[in-house]
């Protein structure tokens, strides 16, 4: 699971912009964490399709608080 948390990280970073210093595993991604919006949210649900073959349309927000969160749920639907 330690490599999808980096794969997420780094296209979170290199993809959405995050400043690599800000964002931690558990770091909250929406709202009072670092402000990503339902823009990004699209963007992470396609690189999770395309990188993993886990499609999270239609997933329940809680799935999507952290990088930790999305991972556990791309590893337990693979």
């Amino acid at each position: 699971m330690e490599e999808i948390k980096q794969q997420l990280k780094d296209f979170i970073v290199d993809e959405l912009g995050v400043d690599p210093d800000e964002l931690q595993f558990d770091t909250p991604l929406f709202g009072e964490g670092i402000g990503l919006d339902s823009i990004d949210s699209i963007e992470i649900i396609s690189f999770v399709d395309e990188t993993f073959g886990v499609s999270m349309n239609g997933v329940d927000k809680t799935n999507f608080l952290s990088i930790d969160t999305i991972a556990a749920y791309v590893a337990d639907h693979q």
